[in-house]
């Protein structure tokens, strides 16, 4: 193998972190010798010498990762660069990459989709065609039950213009575990200094996403929702369904 033969000189490159003449050796290399190289780097140095990659290598070389590998690797690029990798990969490796993921994991990378990409990615993560995970949207606020009013007015500023609706406002654990659905005014009503565990209330009505569209309709209808929480089979909160949407 190529690598084999000049190992050392790659080596001795990484090791005084000469990644300009990293890159201009590695070039033309196989596309899998690249990522056996990758893989054999620690963590820090590994998304050093991916983030040297030309941009049209990067997806490809990430496919012949190994998947503890790729799972390091995409916690330690930026937002950007996931969603880069992510857009450019081929639809049936960028599925068995985010099928291998936790819950909450997976709904991260799925947000970084473009709308195109999360439909196809819905499908071929094997949701039934008429079921409510291939409508659920990934664009909602959450907050956990720690923080304060004040502090949850301020990340809905934030973050509210990404979400498919503000009228919801969705309690998770760390794990995205869902542990209750309150409405906006609660916070607006609220004392500014108080937690948002002071005012849950632990009623909320969510589905899972294996049910039927037709049952998301029915329980919008029947209990007067605009959204209903989507969860895996753990509670773990995928995304949301709307009116709009079913």
């Amino acid at each position: 193998m190529i690598t084999e033969l000049i190992k050392p000189e790659i080596y001795e490159l990484i090791e005084n972190e000469n990644w300009a003449a990293l890159q201009e050796a590695v070039e033309e290399w196989p596309i899998p010798e690249i990522a056996e190289l990758l893989m054999e780097l620690e963590p820090d140095r590994r998304t050093l010498f991916f983030r040297l990659l030309p941009k049209r290598q990067m997806s490809d070389v990430f496919s012949y990762m190994e998947r503890d590998s790729q799972n390091s690797l995409l916690m330690s690029l930026s937002e950007q660069e996931n969603r880069h990798l992510l857009a450019n990969m081929a639809p049936d490796d960028r599925t068995l990459l985010l099928s291998g993921m936790a819950g909450p994991i997976t709904q991260k990378f799925l947000n970084l989709l473009n709308p195109q990409d999360l439909r196809e990615a819905r499908m071929l993560l094997g949701y039934p065609e008429e079921s409510v995970g291939r409508l659920m949207t990934p664009d909602y606020v959450a907050v956990r039950p720690n923080w304060t009013i004040q502090q949850c007015i301020e990340h809905m500023q934030a973050m509210g213009r990404r979400s498919e609706t503000l009228e919801m406002i969705y309690v998770t654990d760390t794990s995205w575990k869902l542990l209750d659905a309150l409405k906006l005014q609660q916070f607006i009503l609220s004392n500014p200094d108080d937690t948002v565990a002071d005012i849950m209330d632990e009623s909320f009505l969510p589905i899972t996403a294996n049910e039927d569209r037709e049952e998301a309709v029915g329980l919008l209808q029947k209990y007067d929702k605009t959204a209903l929480p989507v969860l895996d089979s753990e509670g773990v909160l995928l995304g949301i369904v709307t009116v709009d949407d079913v």
